[in-house]
């Protein structure tokens, strides 16, 4: 049965060579299309597997009930006392562990090897109790046990010592500017699906700034300093409502005192490890999103691709009918011509399957480039990639062969034996249909694209509010950097490359983690309002161009100005209810430990995008410290039109004669700035690549369909050239029944364009409005290659001999 399946498909295809073309090239783009966007999701849906009883494993974070707010109500930092707590008292948990660390760089020296590595944490001896990794070398319950030992990956471990066992070797690791000899006690494999990637994991009872971290201050903070990450087991089947409940209890019978000390409430929430990465929206936007879009994308152009194929069989189905209406004079069942068709339909389909392999393996290098991944088939994905092939072979075959299956095999023998069938108006009705569909698609997908280059557009030149132009970030990682912070600002100054120096804890383009909440007079702690706070030196506001409202900045007078004056922004004095000349000289409170602390606002400066556009301007305060070395980096703005390269060099041999141990390392503001929304160009790459390929799929069919009307109208074509129709007239004739269709699947798409699309954008805080010009650009794109496609093989037909046709008569 097969074999004959495969033969009598593949006289088909030999006998329309052009229309069998035409559907293995749709098939075979589409089914690559979705293999490739298969594994992409794949790859996005394969994270945090690699945990033992990840459906136990929960992330702690904090909701803050007060409308004052963090800037966001959730965020996924806990107070450092927390968790031990809640590991004695509530029975659930089974494993629990706190971490400290992240995307900030931490010096490593091992010899004369000296560089900067991510990702590095302090951890409780516990994290590898909860969290799983595999270890290369040492033992995952005794790894972080002991004071100043470090756990690495198998990447570092080779970075550092090649190929020498890392076991008991010692390595100087600088963390948060304080640094301490570690002994190696653990080599992991690096895992980078996972939603917190560690390079490295120090023990909490280390020297160096883990000593801060367990201070007696820190253990007493039970509102405040929520930056611990925490993660715990739970025990199988439990309530997690039930133990969300009982952390809470244990929050207000330590920590209520600090709470109303500091004029807030918050409580404490599980949020499942295994969701972390796509489906949290605490601190990021929900990746699942952009999941949904690309496996819509995936289906539509699977659909595309079947549409095409159902589209041109029906249309030829005048082809086939002598040889069904044979087949049922010889007693061939109505069942047996359906198998039969589908049978023909799967051969084909399998074929084009075949093409999509070899074209998967050539567009996977491209392809990673495309979505900055690293995808490859191994052992990891070959079963997923053969379920994907057995799936798309049935679906695309079930889709592209039912309805050519049904209809070719309702055909009554008797009418087309003698000369009497034609093609029913359903079947034109519905291939119409068909081609409005796929042009709703692809507009709709079109309008999508422009949308999200619009609103990337938008994101990336809208104006930010300072001058992130001609900008070097230093950071200061170490105490020795951040020691000569005074001595390199000066010679920096100096140097003729440099405008301006200043220096702050957090720059534009990383969030800001320091915030407090101040009331104003009259007021209290319960009645205050949160502000971001940041420590900067004098020229800063200057150097970065931000406007001031009102008042003045900083002067050098670092003793007068260190004494509790802050500068605020239009939105901090917005929030007590004053305009900017009205708070220059207005003192705002902050109530610690029974005492009242007052602030005096100096000035007032315009608000600007600290962070990203993507979320709203909050409440910030600029103060100055009363020493130097609380700067984290140090921000110098180079003369414009100069040579950059020339500059940096400059830089760095200034550093390196002031900063002996620490490397020089720097970046540019604005590229900073910029890399905030890398996730963002990615996501739209992909749509812009794959929206292309359902254009072309969609064109496909159309220069099919526009190839069979041709082909079927060519002695009325002859007719009219005799009769004395223009070429252009006839083109017009032949183009316009097309033309009707894009413009009936342009009003349905619009209303369902701006709706997917509006839903979209409510991610943004500042975002694009959306208005007709962009569906009329889709429409017109839309219309213009349907035109194209279909214009070429009328324009043929049209500029035919008519005698030609006309001979056959």
């Amino acid at each position: 049965m097969l074999r004959n399946y495969i033969i009598l498909a593949w006289r088909n295809i030999l006998r329309s060579k052009v229309y069998s073309l035409i559907n293995i090239s749709g098939l075979s783009l589409g089914i690559t299309c979705c293999l490739l966007l298969a594994l992409y999701i794949q790859d996005e849906m394969g994270y945090d597997k690699h945990h033992t009883r990840l459906d136990d494993l929960y992330r702690i974070y904090t909701h803050f009930e007060t409308d004052f707010g963090f800037g966001q109500p959730n965020i996924t930092g806990i107070s450092p006392p927390i968790l031990p707590a809640v590991r004695a008292e509530v029975p659930e948990i089974e494993a629990a562990a706190r971490y400290v660390g992240g995307r900030s760089q931490n010096l490593i020296t091992y010899g004369d090897n000296v560089f900067y590595e991510s990702d590095g944490v302090i951890a409780d001896s516990s994290l590898f109790d909860v969290l799983t990794y595999e270890f290369i070398e040492g033992n995952p319950r005794r790894a972080l046990v002991e004071a100043n030992t470090v756990v690495i990956t198998d990447r570092l471990a080779h970075k550092l010592f090649n190929k020498e066992s890392a076991l008991n070797k010692l390595i100087e690791i600088n963390q948060q500017g304080l640094s301490v000899v570690f002994k190696v006690t653990g080599v992991i494999k690096d895992q980078k699906k996972t939603f917190d990637h560690i390079n490295f994991a120090t023990s909490m009872t280390s020297d160096g700034f883990a000593k801060e971290l367990r201070s007696e201050y820190m253990m007493n903070q039970w509102a405040g300093e929520n930056f611990f990450t925490g993660v715990v087991r739970l025990a199988p089947g439990v309530d997690i409502k039930t133990v969300e409940a009982k952390m809470d209890q244990v929050l207000i019978k330590y920590g209520s005192e600090s709470l109303k000390a500091l004029g807030f409430q918050k409580s404490l929430h599980l949020e499942p490890v295994k969701d972390v990465y796509l489906r949290s929206d605490i601190g990021q936007s929900a990746r699942i999103k952009y999941i949904y879009v690309i496996a819509s994308i995936a289906t539509f152009i699977l659909m595309l691709a079947c549409i095409n194929f159902m589209n041109l069989s029906t249309a030829r189905a005048g082809k086939r009918a002598a040889e069904i209406g044979i087949r049922k004079v010889m007693g061939a069942f109505r069942s047996t011509l359906i198998r039969h068709i589908l049978g023909e339909a799967m051969v084909i389909v399998l074929l084009a399957i075949a093409i999509s392999m070899v074209l998967v393996q050539v567009c996977l290098p491209y392809f990673n480039y495309l979505t900055n991944k690293t995808i490859s088939f191994d052992t990891g994905n070959a079963g997923y990639f053969a379920l994907a092939l057995l799936v798309l072979a049935v679906l695309t075959g079930l889709l592209a062969g039912s309805y050519p299956a049904f209809y070719l095999s309702s055909f009554q023998p008797a009418e087309v034996l003698k000369g009497k069938f034609t093609l029913s108006n359903a079947s034109g009705l519905l291939r119409r249909s068909l081609v409005v569909f796929q042009f709703v698609i692809a507009i709709t997908l079109v309008s999508g694209m422009i949308i999200i280059s619009r609103q990337l557009n938008f994101m990336q030149h809208k104006n930010l509010g300072f001058d992130a132009n001609a900008k070097i970030v230093l950071p200061l990682r170490t105490a020795e950097a951040r020691d000569r912070y005074e001595g390199l600002r000066n010679e920096l100054q100096k140097y003729e490359a440099v405008e301006m120096v200043s220096g702050a804890r957090f720059a534009p383009g990383t969030r800001v983690f320091g915030d407090m909440i101040f009331y104003s007079e009259g007021g209290s702690m319960e009645t205050g309002r949160t502000n971001f706070r940041n420590e900067v030196d004098q020229g800063y506001v200057e150097l970065l161009g931000i406007p001031m409202l009102a008042g003045r900045t900083f002067t050098s007078n670092r003793p007068m100005e260190s004494q509790n004056k802050i500068i605020v922004n239009r939105a901090s004095a917005k929030q007590y209810g004053y305009e900017p000349e009205e708070m220059v000289g207005k003192n705002i409170y902050f109530d610690w430990e029974n005492k009242k602390h007052t602030f005096e606002v100096i000035g007032v400066m315009e608000d600007y995008h600290h962070i990203s556009v993507r979320e709203e301007i909050k409440p910030l305060i600029l103060v100055m410290p009363d020493t130097i070395n609380e700067y984290e980096v140090m921000i110098a703005s180079l003369r414009p039109g100069g040579n950059f390269e020339k500059a940096v060099a400059g830089v760095e041999k200034i550093w390196k004669a002031q900063v002996d141990n620490t490397p020089f390392e720097y970046s540019f503001l604005d590229e900073n700035v910029q890399k905030q929304y890398d996730e963002d160009r990615r996501v739209s790459r992909i749509i812009t690549a794959f929206t292309c390929m359902a254009v072309l799929i969609s064109c496909l069919g159309l220069y099919g369909l526009s190839t069979y009307m041709a082909e079927r109208r060519f002695k009325e074509i002859g007719v009219r050239k005799v009769m004395g129709a223009s070429v252009q007239q006839i083109v017009t004739l032949m183009s316009s029944e097309f033309v009707k269709l894009v413009l009936v699947a342009l009003a349905l798409s619009v209303p369902l364009s701006w709706y997917l699309m509006d839903l979209w954008l409510q991610g943004f805080a500042y975002r694009v409005s959306i208005d007709v010009l962009i569906f009329v650009y889709a429409g017109g794109i839309a219309l213009i290659i349907a035109l194209v496609t279909v214009s070429f093989e009328s324009l043929k037909a049209a500029s035919a001999n008519p005698l030609t046709a006309l001979r056959a008569e």
